[in-house]
């Protein structure tokens, strides 16, 4: 029997005094991993204004590619203040001619209520699952296997005041045959219920801007792969992952999922790297000639967060650490003398602020 893992368990929450001078910006970042990344969180907040026409694109990813092969990741973040429920979907238009076939589709999506937690209900719910390989798999509402036309994967109603939060991981490939994939994927929303989604091609509608500018975009990519300055054991430093500007005001490295990288416009910055797996690699230096314990905790610099972590091959949940003065044990090291380097992975939940402490002392 193929048993999939188990829903990963939270860590522990512990309080910190994290001295003010150790903090430390990221060194370096490249993109990681070919899955593409299509995020839809602009117009987060669906009203008659934002959405003035009864159906509507919220977000797309547009493909023209000769290769055979290409994987997907969607993260979607919309709430609902229509004033009455909505149905929403995700649907791939084939505008080519040779059949293609969407396989390997799973996803997490989570619908509460206004006065729900969003953080952990949905933004920690969906990181966890997605990192952990705990999605649901799902069948598509059409064939897997279509020519020119659109499929609908999923539609759900959302609900008047609901938030919904979701990742849909999948491929598109040729069915059979060679040629050019050439297909539309796409967010949509309609205020009629009954209305059939896959009837909806129209463009996305406009970002709204400052101060709602929530992130949108589409990357060929969808992992951060980062390296911290060196550790020196013995000494205390925090490095600040997923930063809006470095601390002399500049552009962190690791800001890859810029609206200007974007593949489609108009795109906005993915700053707290929604749906994207971020891995984190630090060198250590151990100047001694005995082992010593090095211990990794999470540390929010930015106000409240939430996630997951990959540790060791083991994935948890980073549960909901309030401000700078709470702090979560992600590992304790044993570091042998000379040189050597530490990584994790983490994503970041919804509703999430960052930048995220990685705060490293020895004991």
């Amino acid at each position: 029997m193929n048993l999939r893992p188990k829903e990963p368990k939270d860590l522990i929450v512990e309080s910190a005094v994290i001295p003010p001078n150790i903090h430390v910006d990221v060194e370096s970042a490249i993109e990681g991993g070919t899955r593409r990344l299509m995020l839809s969180d602009n117009p987060e907040t669906l009203t008659h204004v934002t959405v003035p026409t009864e159906q509507a694109t919220l977000w797309h990813d547009v493909v023209r590619t000769t290769t055979r092969t290409v994987k997907h990741r969607i993260f979607g973040w919309h709430y609902n203040k229509i004033g009455r429920p909505v149905k929403l979907g995700i649907t791939v238009e084939n505008k080519g001619t040779a059949q293609l076939e969407v396989r390997h589709i799973e996803r997490a999506l989570e619908i509460v209520p206004e006065d729900g937690n969003w953080i952990i209900d949905v933004g920690q719910s969906i990181a966890k699952s997605c990192l952990a390989g705990t999605m649901k798999r799902l069948k598509p509402a059409d064939r897997h296997k279509f020519g020119k036309g659109t499929a609908l994967l999923e539609e759900f109603e959302l609900p008047e005041g609901s938030l919904a939060g979701f990742i849909y991981d999948l491929t598109v490939e040729y069915a059979e045959g060679h040629g050019t994939l050439d297909y539309v994927i796409r967010t949509v929303v309609s205020k009629d219920t009954k209305t059939d989604l896959r009837d909806i091609h129209m463009d996305a509608l406009p970002p709204v801007p400052p101060p709602q500018a929530h992130p949108r975009g589409v990357w060929p990519f969808s992992e951060t792969n980062a390296r911290m300055p060196e550790y020196v054991v013995g000494q205390s430093a925090n490095y600040r992952a997923c930063a809006t500007k470095k601390l002399n005001g500049e552009t962190p490295v690791d800001l890859l999922f810029t609206g200007a990288r974007s593949e489609l416009g108009p795109a906005l910055d993915n700053r707290g790297q929604f749906g994207t797996i971020y891995n984190a690699t630090i060198p250590i230096l151990n100047h001694s000639s005995e082992r010593r314990t090095v211990r990794i905790y999470a540390n929010p610099r930015g106000g409240a967060f939430a996630g997951s972590v990959r540790v060791d091959g083991h994935v948890y949940g980073i549960p909901l650490l309030q401000d700078n003065t709470k702090v979560c044990r992600l590992a304790d090291i044993s570091v042998p003398p000379g040189k050597t380097s530490y990584s994790l992975s983490f994503m970041v939940a919804g509703s999430a602020t960052t930048p995220l402490g990685i705060y490293v002392i020895t004991l």
